[in-house]
């Protein structure tokens, strides 16, 4: 595929209609969207704009403090948030309860879903977590389940907890050392109050993960202060402290039994070696699952914390058997990226350390330009050598503004305009025949200033909490009456509406990313190098570029900085020689290309 564009959709929030979420609100109170909620028209919006692939991130079963749904409640004082993350696999081979109608045909639910994304002209992308699981991975959801035929065994069953690692274990242990979270004191300090409390009136006193657990009861019995007694008692377990003894590593390669509140404390450590051992066939097994599923392919979960060497050996053992599936690499380390490429084998790399983080400190500079000189790694060069440096490898690499890692463009903590991304938009989109991927709401300047609960205000979307944003559901609703279509089409801005002005914007720019042959398959040429003595051109705050294919050549140029400039580009003899381009009166290398670009946007001159 020339330039595979990406969307990644979280389902949970995605449906989420509610108008008025509660902060650290419950399942039965915040609502969470559905597998239905991904419907025809919406996978129809996403091949219009351009997309080829979704990633459905969140899919697999993970845990949890709710109960409704048909989900069984982890213990809550390692659950982060209310609705838990979905990086802390519960099991491997299932997906969650509370995405599906009828929960008890969640896994026939998520199959229509696949279906119908594949009947869009669609592929499916889902997550792979090699390197670490739920804390009670295996305790809580049964791991053998009649339709889905898993394993007969689970990770870390047949273990010997009794050392510390062992080259057949699945789990690092401390044996005789019992596992300290590190909010252990706050839990018991919570937990004993509410045991001693004299309930007055009302369960809305209750935390949410009780109310939730316990939904039924209170419903039931709403002004029942010995009931409630009777209800703290029943639930003696979950209000005591977690128990884990012998303690686990944690999945940040946290290797003690006292992990800090900033690890990743709610998953244990996958222990793999690097030789082949029971591990490495029990996750081949579940890759090749998903893929019996009609899966297209993996967002492969910090493969720096796996050894390489399983990733090889899977990847080429899915790739013999089912040949066009896609594996992508969330990785950090550039001087690992020829590695991951070239010899393990994955299709595509997360750009982040490269142009993500490249684009940001520009942009970041000049939307809070406080007049200071421009640092060599605040200024537009940093694009150019991003490419230099990945050399071939530019295909590989997955481009990008936003996921849900990062803070959203538009947030406070970033952009804080979302009319700010135009010009970083041009160059992750424009630049290369890389792939692109867009976060759900994104094309909507989507802010994540939301304080949902677990995730504070911190310029995210959570994935931590049950919870509903308002430009999704406007989103949703242009998708429903079709209205996004004559939007798009609009030649002309959309004043006073900045969200309406964004979604023109950008679904303009995906269409023709996804069309346009000099951008799908084209040659670049980068002409910075050749302006920086041109007449307006100022190489810390301007980027500019060529894209070539057959008889067709594009200009593209981004301006970083927070005022219109005007330039005269020059395109030196060495690009139409090396591009084929014929030259004429019109356009050869003496003549002078007057350009203006608005503050922090980009524009496209069709040359040829």
């Amino acid at each position: 595929m020339d330039k595979p564009i990406i969307y990644q959709i979280f389902p949970r929030i995605w449906g989420n209609d509610t108008e008025r979420p509660q902060k650290g609100g419950s399942l039965e109170n915040n609502g969470t969207g559905r597998f239905r909620d991904i419907d025809s028209p919406t996978l129809e919006y996403l091949k219009w704009l351009g997309c080829s692939h979704v990633w459905y991130t969140g899919v697999l079963r993970h845990s949890t403090k709710s109960s409704g749904g048909g989900c069984l409640p982890s213990h809550p004082e390692f659950v982060k948030g209310e609705a838990g993350s979905p990086y802390a696999i519960e099991n491997y081979y299932d997906v969650n309860p509370y995405l599906a109608e009828n929960p008890d045909n969640r896994l026939e639910e998520f199959g229509e879903l696949v279906r119908r994304t594949h009947e869009a002209g669609l592929k499916v992308i889902i997550d792979f977590v090699p390197n670490h699981v739920s804390r009670d991975y295996g305790k809580v959801s049964p791991h053998v389940e009649a339709n889905a035929g898993g394993p007969a065994t689970y990770l870390g069953e047949k273990d010997d907890r009794s050392v510390h690692w062992a080259s057949g274990n699945d789990f690092f242990y401390y044996p005789e050392q019992s596992l300290v979270l590190p909010d252990a004191d706050e839990f018991k300090k919570e937990t004993k109050a509410l045991k001693n409390k004299d309930f007055g009136y009302g369960y809305r006193i209750l935390p949410a993960w009780l109310v939730d657990r316990c939904r039924t009861f209170v419903s039931e019995y709403p002004y029942d202060t010995q009931g409630y007694k009777a209800l703290l008692k029943r639930n003696a377990g979950i209000l005591s402290q977690y128990a884990e003894t012998p303690a686990m590593a944690t999945g940040n390669n946290c290797y003690n039994a006292s992990p800090g509140i900033n690890d990743w404390y709610e998953t244990i450590k996958l222990n793999y070696t690097d030789e082949h051992t029971g591990t490495w066939d029990r996750m081949y097994d579940i890759l090749r699952f998903w893929v019996s599923k009609g899966v297209d392919g993996f967002r492969c979960d910090m493969v720096e914390l796996v050894p390489a060497r399983f990733f090889t050996w899977a990847i080429a053992r899915i790739k013999n058997e089912f040949r066009d599936v896609i594996f992508i690499a969330e990785v950090y380390k550039k001087d690992l990226y020829r590695k991951y490429i070239r010899e393990v084998g994955f299709d595509y790399l997360y750009d982040k350390s490269g142009l993500y983080d490249t684009l940001r400190a520009v942009v970041e500079k000049n939307v809070n330009d406080n007049g200071m000189p421009v640092d060599l790694w605040q200024s537009a060069t940093g694009i150019t050598r991003n490419w230099q440096f990945l050399g071939d490898l530019q295909p590989y690499m997955l481009n990008f503004l936003e996921n849900h890692d990062e803070q959203r463009f538009a947030s406070d903590f970033f952009g804080k305009d979302a009319r700010n991304s135009f010009a970083a938009l041009y160059v992750s989109l424009f630049l290369n025949r890389a792939p692109f991927m867009l976060y759900y709401g994104e094309e909507m300047g989507e802010r994540g200033m939301d304080e949902e609960g677990f995730s504070g205000k911190d310029g995210r979307t959570t994935i931590f909490d049950w919870w509903s944003v308002g430009s999704v559901r406007r989103l949703r609703k242009m998708i429903a009456d079709g209205s996004y279509r004559p939007l798009a089409d609009k030649e002309t801005a959309v004043e006073g509406d900045t969200e309406l002005e964004v979604f023109r914007r950008y679904s303009r720019a995906l269409k023709f990313a996804a069309e346009d042959p000099a951008v799908r398959k084209g040659t670049v040429y980068d002409l910075c190098y050749c302006n920086f003595s041109s007449d307006g051109f100022d190489k810390n705050r301007h980027f500019a570029w060529l894209r070539d294919h057959e008889e067709e050549t594009l200009l593209f140029v981004s301006n970083f900085s927070d005022h219109e400039s005007t330039m005269e580009l020059l395109i030196p003899e060495h690009a139409f020689e090396w591009l084929g381009m014929p030259v004429s009166e019109d356009l050869n290398p003496q003549k002078h290309i007057k350009v203006t670009v608005p503050p922090m946007d980009g524009i496209m001159i069709r040359l040829l």
